[in-house]
């Protein structure tokens, strides 16, 4: 049905963990992270039409081949011979530029529709290929479910077993520039060799791996974020990162209560921020 409207709910991410282990010879960092996908969400509605045309409701997104959703479907163009136009229309929810991985899920799920919508019959390896074209943590989103990444992002593995989580995000409405940060000289390193990884944790293990090597680097340009993660540190129950290369901080906490108390203390303290309760995203 030309007219049908394909719709997808395309979650955000935070980093329980993320070391920096060094840059590579590409130029890019190899990185060792625990992606965990959260109930933040952008809509996706994915419709046939003759031309393809990218709409967005955040109007500082790019609607042209600069956005990463276009990438995506020109990739499927060139190397799959994709014959269909899509009429796109993007939702946004998930702050931008903020560290959770927005435009990485909105590329990996356009990716799935078109395969749906499309019947292209691409294998997982294949769709991990094109994500590894438009972008370091987009392949994480395909299937969805807490995972290691390691590389640039881009191999993956099975994630420990980890306790039932529940989170506090906060972005104080600041774009973060990836690049700025892996090239600050505040930016931290870990060596591989220092970091072990159990089987299961609980959360009081989780906490004491929580730790972001590029933390340091935002916190010297934008005390911002420095100030929610000392808040939400020192005021609440939960334990405080900030998520990938900034700006947003998350908070977990081990059950409802807690998170509910938090969340009210922050809306009186960050009244003008970003401020959303979220569990694990829905497997989709």
């Amino acid at each position: 049905m030309k007219n049908k409207t394909y719709t997808y709910l395309c979650p955000a991410k935070v980093n329980l963990f993320l070391y920096v282990l060094g840059r590579r010879p590409d130029g890019y960092h190899d990185i060792f992270t625990l992606f965990y996908p959260v109930s933040i969400y952008d809509t996706l509605y994915v419709q046939k039409s003759d031309k393809t045309i990218l709409t967005c409701s955040n109007k500082d997104i790019p609607e042209d081949d600069n956005n990463i959703i276009i990438k995506t479907h020109n990739i499927l163009k060139e190397k799959y011979n994709l014959q269909d136009n899509f009429n796109i229309r993007l939702e946004k929810n998930i702050p931008f530029g903020a560290g959770l991985g927005g435009g990485s899920s909105n590329a990996a799920y356009y990716l799935k529709a078109v395969n749906e919508i499309s019947g292209l019959c691409l294998s997982y390896e294949q769709m991990t290929e094109i994500m590894a074209m438009v972008g370091s943590d987009t392949v994480f989103f395909l299937k969805n479910i807490p995972q290691l990444a390691s590389g640039r992002g881009i191999e993956l593995s099975p994630a420990p077993l980890l306790p039932k989580l529940y989170f506090i995000i906060i972005n104080p409405n600041i774009y973060v520039s990836t690049k700025e940060i892996y090239n600050s000289k505040n930016l931290e390193l870990t060596k591989l060799n220092t970091i072990n990884i159990k089987k299961e944790y609980t959360f009081n293990e989780l906490k004491s791996m929580m730790k972001n090597d590029m933390q340091q680097a935002v916190f010297s340009l934008h005390k911002q974020v420095e100030d929610i993660v000392h808040f939400l540190n020192t005021e609440t129950a939960g334990c405080a990162l900030m998520s990938g290369s900034g700006s947003t901080v998350f908070a977990v906490y081990p059950d409802k209560q807690s998170q509910e108390e938090a969340y009210n203390k922050a809306k009186i303290n960050f009244k003008t921020y970003f401020i959303k309760k979220a569990a694990t995203a829905a497997r989709g």
